[in-house]
């Protein structure tokens, strides 16, 4: 089972948060990429989910248009790319009701899966699970079962479709996979991680893997993307290394494998049998 997802975000949209009263001051790129990727999705005959924020269904509702006029299942991304693991659960509630609202008005459909910015649920934020549930969210592909700098949960058990249990509340759930590297469980094969490996490391982990979650942003493609001078260098290389060649592995992923969006892999997906996490001790 093979999930092929894409984070529908700006180029300034990303894990360094810049000021919400600057962003339409910057040079728009959002339809670059998009309807290149469009195409080529269409090609090879390929439905995928697109997580888009709510900013970007009032801001841009054509880019929304275009993607699910094509087919693909739309999901929700939080309304501005905001960390669920710095908001409070009443924040994270009022955010997630303004993007559901301003998503669905553009699709004309209810929106049934969810992923967090930055994958920042974690052990903390469990709440939001009681939170997604009670807005009609029934699949959440939030879950980095391992450590990373903005979010991650490593006690979550196996990448693996799973049931997460919380508080009287039953959701879905498609983590990000993971592989071993080096001794340490890794994610592979989307953002960063997909421009860092080589493909040829990433193709044959996903030769030897049952379930991926894959997780793309155009940005990911996007190598004449302005950059911000201000960050350290550590943050520069994970934002825009491998920038140049992620377009050409990303062709090469899609000839290599078969691909699929959330809801066909739902539907496919014995939910009776799947394993339960109760997070209720933890």
């Amino acid at each position: 089972m093979n999930i092929l997802t894409f984070d529908v975000e700006e180029w300034y949209h990303f894990d360094i948060y810049s000021p919400e009263d600057k962003w339409l001051s910057y040079p728009p790129r959002i339809n670059l990429y998009l309807p290149k990727v469009l195409d080529l999705l269409d090609e090879k005959g390929i439905r995928a989910t697109f997580f888009c924020l709510g900013w970007i269904a009032r801001t841009y509702p054509g880019v929304l248009k275009q993607i699910h006029e094509r087919g693909h299942e739309i999901a929700c991304h939080t309304d501005k790319h905001l960390f669920v693991n710095q908001m409070t659960p009443e924040f994270f509630s009022r955010d997630l009701k303004c993007a559901l609202a301003s998503i669905e008005d553009v699709i004309g459909e209810k929106v049934r899966s969810f992923r967090a910015p930055a994958f920042s649920i974690n052990e903390q934020t469990k709440w939001a699970f009681e939170i997604l549930a009670e807005n009609g969210i029934e699949t959440d592909c939030s879950i980095f079962p391992t450590t990373r700098s903005f979010g991650g949960f490593p006690s979550f058990g196996k990448a693996e479709p799973c049931r997460i249990d919380y508080r009287g509340v039953r959701i879905q759930e498609l983590p990000i996979h993971t592989a071993s590297i080096l001794g340490k469980e890794m994610v592979y094969c989307g953002g960063g991680y997909f421009r860092l490996f080589p493909y040829w490391l990433i193709r044959y982990f996903l030769r030897n893997a049952d379930y991926a979650m894959t997780y793309f942003h155009m940005r990911d493609f996007d190598h004449e993307q302005p950059r911000f001078d201000y960050l350290s260098l550590m943050r520069k290389f994970k934002s825009y290394y491998g920038l140049k060649h992620s377009y050409g592995k990303f062709l090469r992923l899609l000839n290599d494998f078969e691909w699929e969006n959330v809801h066909t892999a739902v539907t496919k997906i014995n939910w009776e049998k799947a394993r339960i996490v109760n997070l209720n001790g933890k």
